[in-house]
């Protein structure tokens, strides 16, 4: 055997086993590691969820339909829509509702006169929590989305999220 041919083997050897090493490291990610999160991915809203961004577009009435009751009764002091006295002193404008759905707390701001939703806040103390379960986007070109603080200053917990239509 000569001493070329001695060396060649010898660095080929190295050289085949680091390729086999390679190959089989090749496509053994696992399916959680190969994914981007979802809220990365930017998906839909899974069936079942809550699609706060929709309910924008809907009025006070379409709403009470697809959510329900409000929780406000109508014989209370302040109920589900304004008593006469009430639409005189307020012209109807910033009136509530505040809707259980999904296990979501949904407090929904509307004017009274022409029924239009004016925002949706939605109940929670974790901002990414309640954009994932409100199946909310930060980038939505129909709604933009406000954490409201939770009071304590610089804490950076919030009480929910505010919800506030684009209009046209």
């Amino acid at each position: 055997m000569s001493a070329s041919s001695f060396f060649s083997r010898r660095l080929l050897v190295p050289a085949f086993a680091g390729l086999l090493g390679l190959a089989g490291c090749m496509n053994s990610q696992t399916a959680s590691e190969a994914e981007r999160p979802a809220a990365e991915r930017g998906t839909a809203v899974a069936p079942g969820k809550l699609d706060a961004g929709s309910l924008l577009k809907r009025n006070i009435d379409q709403l009470r339909r697809q959510l329900g009751q409000p929780q406000e009764a109508s014989d209370e002091l302040v109920g589900a829509d304004p008593n006469a006295d009430q639409m005189k002193s307020t012209n109807g404008e910033g009136w509530i509702n505040t809707f259980q759905t999904e296990g979501n707390t949904l407090v929904v701001t509307f004017n009274a006169r022409n029924r239009r939703v004016s925002d949706i806040v939605l109940v929670g103390e974790n901002e990414d929590d309640l954009m994932l379960r409100g199946g909310l986007m930060m980038t939505s070109p129909d709604y933009i989305v406000l954490p409201l603080p939770d009071g304590g200053g610089e804490s950076g917990k919030v009480k929910g999220v505010r919800i506030i239509p684009r209009r046209k």
